[in-house]
């Protein structure tokens, strides 16, 4: 007689997730169809930056911005409106239509001296429902002198930057302008600076520019000869993430992950989710009994498994397992199943993929299973001398 302990580990079928992204951008009008599989996606939008005014005016207003995620159905078509360049709030407007936008940013203009201003109106967001934010006022110029900064785009940081007002004429004309305002991220842009002039007596000028990237605002021009800069126009992406769940199955020393070229991180199912230290291959071993997943990123997205069931399970034996191992057939099974090498006292459960306990009790060989359904399980038998586990089709 000898007494054996064997682990055994238990792996239930699982889902596995395989994640495939993708995106698309748009920097001039067009139709998105959506992906098959595809049920969620991501949207950011740029309104288009307002231009400078000429002769001392103020700078563009900066284009607004707006971010979300949103629900759809494959091969659904949405309409993309990109902003253009100086059209001001209502055509400088970036749309996915029915879903979100961010208006474009109004042209500079002038004012009567003495006064320094003319800044154009910045865009707004609207719609998002992870961010809507605002770009910069154009700054004020001096007309006819000098011309104010374009207000910067609003990003995915926040609002875009005010543009900066030049200064009055004194009579010397020596000043570069009004400086632009900041982004409020990529791929927002900055604003352009307003002219002014590198000499005392307005003959050299110190040129506007145009605004950066997208939604950027361009600055005012000078008096002499220095013209005003243009704005950037608008913007569009979107981004998603499918998810093709395929049935997998390991019964020898750990479960797989199909998903290639991406990174896995394996999470612990029954503690919160916590991330498990240095489980970050596409395959997994537990040593302890618990419920399983795995993150997978392919640096644009990340998408999660279902919790996977594994159970490690001390068996404790007398004598040879070789020998006294029960036998259980057919296999697959379609009513009945029949017992070797049992005995009477053995109770058996059958679990199925989800880890649930369809049956439970003794005399298996007299239970009806027609009315179970087809698929993978586990029948757990056990005794006081001995646990086994079958894995059945049926």
């Amino acid at each position: 007689m000898k007494r054996i302990q064997v682990l055994l580990i238990v792996i239930l079928i699982s889902g596995i997730v395989n994640a495939q992204s993708g995106e698309q951008i748009f920097t001039s009008s067009g139709l998105f169809t959506v992906p098959t599989d595809v049920t969620s996606i991501t949207i950011e939008v740029v309104g288009a930056g307002g231009n400078g005014g000429f002769n001392g005016t103020g700078g563009g207003g900066g284009g607004g911005y707006a971010k979300g995620i949103y629900a759809v159905a494959p091969f659904d078509a949405i309409t993309i409106n990109i902003g253009y360049v100086g059209a001001g709030a209502v055509a400088g407007t970036t749309t996915a239509e029915g879903f979100l936008s961010a208006s474009g940013g109004e042209n500079g203009v002038s004012v009567p001296n003495p006064e320094i201003g003319g800044g154009g109106a910045a865009g707004v967001g609207t719609g998002g429902n992870i961010s809507n934010y605002s770009g910069g006022n154009g700054g004020g110029g001096f007309y006819t002198y000098f011309g104010g900064g374009g207000g910067g785009s609003a990003g995915p940081l926040g609002d875009g930057g005010v543009g900066g007002n030049t200064i009055a004429w004194t009579g010397i004309c020596l000043t570069p302008g009004g400086a632009g305002g900041i982004s409020g991220g990529s791929p927002g842009g900055n604003g352009g600076k307003g002219a002014g002039f590198t000499d005392a007596f307005c003959n050299v000028s110190d040129p506007s520019a145009f605004g950066a990237n997208y939604g950027g605002a361009g600055g005012g021009g000078n008096g002499n000869g220095g013209g005003p800069g243009f704005g950037a126009p608008g913007y569009c992406k979107i981004t998603w993430c499918s998810v093709d769940v395929t049935t997998v199955t390991n019964m020898e020393n750990g479960i797989s992950a199909n998903a290639t070229d991406v990174t896995y991180q394996w999470i612990d199912c029954d503690n919160g989710n916590a991330i498990i230290d240095g489980e970050t291959s596409q395959t997994f071993t537990a040593t302890v009994t618990g419920s399983y997943a795995v993150i997978i990123s392919d640096g644009i997205c990340s998408d999660t498994s279902e919790c996977v069931m594994l159970t490690v399970v001390i068996i404790d034996g007398i004598n040879d397992l070789n020998d006294n191992s029960i036998i259980v057939s057919p296999n697959p099974f379609t009513s009945y199943l029949q017992i070797e090498n049992g005995n009477i006292n053995d109770n058996y459960s059958l679990i199925n993929a989800k880890g649930q306990i369809i049956w439970t009790g003794k005399n298996i060989e007299k239970q009806y299973f027609s009315d179970v359904k087809s698929g993978m399980y586990l029948l757990k038998i056990e005794n006081k001398d001995r646990t086994q586990i079958v894995q059945l089709v049926k």
